[in-house]
């Protein structure tokens, strides 16, 4: 297998092939929100990271128009009058347009999106206040609790069809969202892979917590437009559509089949180290590719290496995370697959391709769906949702004790309602065959001859946890603090709790190496308050 780098990866412009351009122009492609600091909310801590890892991939191609971050994040840049200021500024400037912060939603499927600073006396974007999609927007993503609900009566017409006037998709959360850095640069690794949109915010989204429910809404003058754009859409379009059909899809947890683990393993790790070239050929194998299809590969700055042949894709992206797609789904079967005999394909799937998942111990995790719906705007046609495919995931184990962090360690078979094998994701890695006693528990000299002193135990995971998530809410406080408000105050006024079921002991990967950790979820805000947001607690309890 040849390398070919390549400075940056595939453009996803419509055209792609973008002109020379002077980095201080602008062409309306892009532009991002993030806010931290809130005028009237609890701070969060990974906005700013997560849309600039968003931009970051886009920016290899055309400058974005703005980033706004924070205090410039005001009301005005959301509603019509001004979100096309100046032909750059504003939620209309841009093709496609990237907002993370907290959102929430009302009864009456309303969205709001609280900012960072007032103008004109408010703080809070409201979707029934806005109007894009009549100038340039065409890709709207809210990385915010809530913000694409499909549950409970809600639909994206009754939040989206007021203000979109034209726009072909929009991308968010039916639930609360974690916390999390990296939503928008796994968006990108996930569509260098060869992944359309759609797929590529939902499983972007489960790399992070499969207990988050991710979703894509989709619009066009028919339901089979609308629905082709969720199969197919991968490129930045600027014309825009009519959306008198709406069609979305989701992710959304079936059972979980796995109790939580609590021993607490005694051992590190060791990894083998990676070699992408031999995972993208298993994976080719595994893929029945032909050679010539894996003669030469283009790898980029991204780390991606993938390759395809005609409609079968393999990849493989940074921390091991490899995706093989076989086969179109076939949506016309919508008699959901028994959780039973899931689970019995996907291991048997599992079983015969060991050589691709690196030979791991597996324990199978949960089973979750891929739904769909559709409805016309007027109201006149609403379907009900269907399942097109359910997704079995296994845990990697070593001796016994499961990997816990999330997107690591872990193999995703999806199977259509045929019972068809369509994709896999595959993380798990390579034992090098040798583990060690971490040194935080290794018996100090006793200081008289050769004895040793008792060996300290390994730290309690209650414990550790505890520790650990007062440190993350000292740095949250760090962060939401200002001139107004002193982080004692933050810190006096957040309310925390744990997230039922979410407390988990295993081994974290890092690197090469695999060690004893705990983790657990914790839900951040008021009980009864419309914005809350989740994050993880990690803790290690030997190294």
């Amino acid at each position: 297998m040849r390398m070919i780098y390549s400075d940056r990866g595939p453009s996803p412009l419509d055209s792609g092939k973008p002109g020379a351009a002077d980095r201080d122009a602008t062409f309306g492609w892009w532009g991002a929100f993030s806010i931290q600091k809130f005028v009237n909310q609890n701070p969060l801590s990974h906005t700013h990271e997560d849309a600039t890892g968003w931009l970051a991939y886009l920016q290899q191609f055309y400058d974005r128009n703005f980033w706004f971050a924070d205090g410039g994040v005001q009301v005005w840049a959301y509603e019509e009058t001004y979100d096309n200021w100046q032909d750059r500024y504003g939620v209309d400037a841009v093709v496609a347009v990237y907002h993370s912060g907290h959102g929430g939603m009302d009864g009456n499927g309303v969205f709001y999106a609280p900012l960072g600073a007032v103008w004109d006396g408010r703080s809070d974007a409201i979707s029934n206040r806005m109007a894009f999609g009549n100038e340039k927007a065409n890709y709207v993503f809210w990385s915010t609790c809530n913000s694409v609900r499909v549950l409970e009566g809600h639909t994206p017409i009754r939040t989206w069809a007021g203000p979109n006037l034209g726009s072909r998709m929009i991308f968010g959360f039916e639930t609360t969202s974690i916390d999390s850095p990296d939503y928008g640069k796994k968006f990108w690794e996930k569509w260098r892979a060869g992944q359309t949109f759609t797929d590529a915010w939902l499983n972007a989204s489960w790399d992070i917590y499969q207990g988050q429910a991710s979703s894509v809404c989709a619009t066009g003058p028919t339901q089979a437009e609308a629905t082709s754009r969720l199969n197919s859409e991968r490129n930045f379009v600027r014309e825009h559509v009519s959306d008198a059909w709406y069609a979305w899809r989701w992710y959304y947890a079936r059972s979980s089949l796995r109790e939580a683990a609590t021993a607490v393993p005694e051992q590190t790790v060791q990894l083998a180290p990676r070699d992408p070239s031999a995972e993208l050929a298993r994976l080719g194998q595994l893929a029945s590719f032909p050679d010539a299809a894996l003669q030469e590969v283009q790898v980029e700055r991204q780390g991606v290496l993938s390759a395809n042949s005609g409609d079968r894709y393999v990849s493989t992206a940074p921390l091991a995370a490899r995706w093989v797609k076989l086969a179109e789904a076939n949506h016309r079967n919508t008699d959901q697959l028994d959780t039973g005999r899931a689970v019995e394909l996907a291991r048997a799937f599992a079983e015969q391709h060991v050589e691709a998942t690196a030979g791991a111990e597996l324990i199978v995790d949960s089973v979750h769906d891929l739904w769909q719906n559709s409805g016309s705007k007027d109201g006149s046609q609403l379907g009900e949702p269907v399942s097109l495919q359910t997704h079995v995931t296994f845990r990697q184990t070593f001796d016994g004790v499961p990997v816990i962090t999330p997107g690591r360690g872990e193999i995703r078979v999806a199977l259509d309602n045929d019972g068809t094998v369509v994709q896999a994701h595959l993380s798990t890695r390579e034992a090098a065959g040798s583990t060690r006693t971490p040194s935080s528990v290794v018996a100090p000299p006793s200081g008289q001859g050769t004895r040793a002193a008792g060996a300290p135990l390994p730290r309690d995971p209650a414990e550790s946890l505890a520790a650990a998530q007062l440190r993350l809410v000292q740095h949250l406080a760090v962060v939401g603090s200002d001139e107004q408000r002193s982080a004692a105050e933050i810190h006096e006024r957040l309310e925390i709790r744990d997230v039922p079921g979410t407390l988990q002991v295993g081994y974290e990967i890092e690197g090469n190496e695999a060690y004893p950790a705990a983790r657990k979820l914790i839900e951040i805000g008021q009980q009864g308050s419309r914005y809350k947001t989740r994050r993880w607690v990690v803790a290690p309890l030997a190294r």
